[in-house]
């Protein structure tokens, strides 16, 4: 990641996730614990994203000279902005930035396994986190472990990598890569 802000979000993450991979599972309670960890570390995951996303489409307005009052009714439609599913993002830039990030996908810098991967990310995270009115769904919702999340994470990286290197040209006013 090139965006010290961006950078020091993952950061974060990737500190927690170290963590997290420390702890001992040596008793009963410490595998419930081990699941609790591992659950927040998919919520952490998406906040990553979802936080980014919300950064760059907030600030991408800027460098392309939105006006105040378009800039603050962008910063209310993006408090609404929390489930960062990779079509959720792709409808944002497009409303937003008039740009269609599938052409990641089209140039190679992402592929449908990305998609999948933060799609399942962000799955999780919300499978935890809502409770139901289902009780019997209400613990132990967790089903994925840090050997499912390293297989996803790398997804999220690289959709990630590519909103960050997106640029403006001031001649033709549209963003590209």
């Amino acid at each position: 990641m090139n965006n010290p802000d961006l950078s020091t979000l993952k950061e974060n993450l990737d500190s927690s996730i170290k963590i997290v991979r420390q702890f001992q599972t040596n008793t009963l309670a410490n595998i419930k614990i081990q699941s609790l960890l591992n659950l927040t570390v998919y919520a952490l995951a998406t906040r990553l994203m979802e936080g980014s996303v919300k950064y760059l489409v907030y600030n991408y307005s800027v460098i392309r000279g939105d006006s105040e009052t378009k800039l603050a009714i962008l910063k209310t439609e993006l408090k609404k902005f929390n489930n960062p599913e990779f079509e959720n993002i792709k409808k944002l830039f497009s409303e937003n930035l008039d740009f269609d990030i599938i052409h990641g996908k089209t140039i190679g810098k992402f592929n449908d396994r990305d998609i999948s991967f933060l799609n399942e990310i962000i799955k999780n995270r919300h499978r935890n986190v809502h409770a139901s009115e289902d009780s019997t769904t209400w613990f132990n919702a967790n089903q994925k472990g840090l050997a499912d999340f390293d297989k996803e994470y790398e997804g999220l990286i690289n959709i990630l990598d590519y909103l960050e290197d997106l640029k403006w040209d001031s001649i033709t006013l549209k963003f590209y890569l």
